[in-house]
């Protein structure tokens, strides 16, 4: 008899169109705090009240304060064994894309070409008037000195990445296209709580759930995996018979 994981993995070869949907639970062991988990920053801060559009407009300093010193970290984190398999999964041909809820940046880190990062990203930031961009890590060195980021031109920088409050983009678009087209998922640490990222999984006729809490659709997935991302990794890694770096 299969375990659960050579399942998985024959699921992955019968494929003809898989995609990876990733949630912050994929970075955590890569010293990322999740969102929505136990021990979750939103069980500590309310989110409209520190990353919002709203806030960002009529109290940028509280708004750069609470993110700016947080977004750094995630920029100096390192990519972890579940980020390596999604990318070799893609290498092989396994999977079609990545779909991230993360502004991490770590998929790509860790060599994944087709990412769609439904949130945006931490690389840069850009001008509310004249759109020129920035690396964030200009936005962080006008902070410490004691100014609210703005540009050359006098207008305010904004990070690139998607506030609450915020219209979706583009690229949210580009992903629906991509998930219509596939005939399995897997969704590797994501409450599946967030909408609209999570009618996604609605989409697929196929899915497989690794999250360490339950979510509204393990009922209706194939396997469900209620562990850590990296513990899944290394099982799925093993069955599969991959190296990873």
């Amino acid at each position: 008899m299969l375990s659960d994981y050579e399942a998985v993995a024959k699921l992955l070869e019968n494929s003809g169109h898989a995609v990876v949907l990733t949630g912050a639970g994929i970075s955590t062991e890569s010293g990322i705090p999740d969102y929505r988990g136990p021990q979750g920053l939103w069980r500590k801060y309310d989110p409209i009240k520190y990353v919002s559009r709203s806030t960002f407009e009529t109290d940028p300093k509280t708004f750069w304060e609470f993110n700016l010193p947080m977004w750094m970290q995630y920029k100096a984190a390192k990519p972890n064994k579940a980020h390596f398999l999604v990318a070799e999964l893609e290498r092989l041909g396994f999977i079609k894309a990545v779909i991230t809820q993360n502004i991490d940046g770590l998929h790509k880190r860790a060599g994944s070409k087709n990412v769609y990062e439904v949130h945006g990203n931490l690389e840069t930031v850009s001008c509310l008037r004249c759109h020129k961009e920035y690396p964030l890590e200009e936005a962080w060195k006008q902070f410490n000195d004691g100014n609210i980021p703005q540009c050359s031109c006098g207008g305010l920088l904004r990070p690139n990445v998607v506030l609450f409050e915020d219209p979706m983009p583009d690229t949210f678009f580009q992903a629906v296209r991509e998930v219509e087209s596939s005939d399995l998922m897997i969704v590797m640490g994501s409450s599946l709580e967030v909408y609209p990222v999570a009618q996604l999984p609605a989409m697929v006729p196929k899915l497989v759930v690794v999250n360490l809490l339950p979510t509204p659709y393990d009922d209706r997935a194939e396997y469900v995996f209620h562990e850590s991302t990296g513990e899944f990794s290394e099982k799925l890694t093993s069955v599969l018979g991959i190296k990873l770096p």
